[in-house]
Formats: C-alpha cells, sequence, structure tokens
C-alpha cells in the first residue's frame, strides 16, 4: 500500500514537473508579445518625432518647388490675366489696397482673408501635404498650412 501511494505521489509530481515548463512558456510568450508591442509603440512614437521634424517653420519647400509652381503659374496665368492693370504692377497677386499680405510663417491666416484650393498639377510639383496639413493660396502666395488652426508653416511668395 505504501508503495502504491509513492508510485502515484511520484506520478503527480513527474506529471507536474513536465508540465510546468509549459507553463513557464506562456508567459514567456506574453512577455514577449509585451515587449514587441512596446517596441512598436517605440516605433510609432519615434516615427512621429521624426515627421515633425520635417515640417520645420519657414523651411518645408525647396527651391525645386519654388520653380516648377513658378513656371505653372506663368504658363497658365501669366500676364496677369484677369487682374486689374493698377493691381497688376503691384506685384502682390492682385490683392487689393489694405489686404496685401497680412500673414507670415508662424501666424494663423487672418479669418478675413480669402483662400483658394491648389490646382491639382500644382499639388504634383510639392510633396504630399503631411497629415494635419494643407496647401492654399492666398493673394499671389501658396502657403502651407496647419488644419487645426491655421497656422502658417511656410510661405512661397509671389507664385504669379
Amino acid at each position: 500500500m505504501k508503495n502504491s501511494r509513492i508510485a502515484v505521489c511520484t506520478a503527480i509530481a513527474a506529471a507536474f514537473m513536465l508540465g510546468t515548463p509549459a507553463f513557464a512558456k506562456d508567459h514567456g510568450d506574453k512577455d514577449m508579445e509585451k515587449a514587441q508591442k512596446h517596441a512598436d509603440k517605440e516605433e510609432r512614437k519615434a516615427e512621429k518625432r521624426e515627421h515633425k521634424e520635417e515640417i520645420r517653420q519657414g523651411q518645408y519647400f525647396n527651391d525645386n518647388h519654388r520653380q516648377q509652381v513658378h513656371g505653372y503659374y506663368a504658363e497658365h496665368y501669366g500676364g496677369r490675366k484677369g487682374c486689374p492693370p493698377g493691381l497688376a504692377k503691384k506685384q502682390n497677386g492682385c490683392m487689393p489696397p489694405g489686404q496685401a499680405r497680412k500673414w507670415d510663417v508662424g501666424q494663423p491666416l487672418p479669418r478675413n482673408v480669402v483662400v483658394y484650393s491648389v490646382p491639382q498639377p500644382v499639388l504634383t510639383y510639392l510633396p504630399a501635404a503631411p497629415a494635419g496639413y494643407r496647401y492654399q493660396r492666398v493673394g499671389g502666395d501658396l502657403v502651407l498650412v496647419r488644419n487645426n488652426d491655421r497656422v502658417v508653416v511656410d510661405i512661397m511668395l509671389n507664385i504669379f
């Protein structure tokens, strides 16, 4: 009888010992999953920081962008078509007196300033607007504006 009890206890202990690594492995898998999720989260944060660094005020447009945009507007709107002669010579994008350029990098666009969409061909010359930003034409300037507060991030002056 005593031998059978010992045999049963030995069998139970052996089963427990064999089952223990499986439990440890499951726990290890969960730790690995947690570590992977944390690493993924840190990578996304790093990408966001890197993306934010790209959008520095006054440094988004480069000379190539300016040249291509000026070329498009010169071809399609050259000679200030539709602009009265008095305003055309002022080189301010046909803005009437008192309306000329009330915006600057780092400042929000005034609420009373009329903004225009940018034609699709012009958008092909520019890098895609970052998430939360958009391109707009204001007077004779092309601006990159932050959507939530209308702050001007960069300006391409006198595109006409």
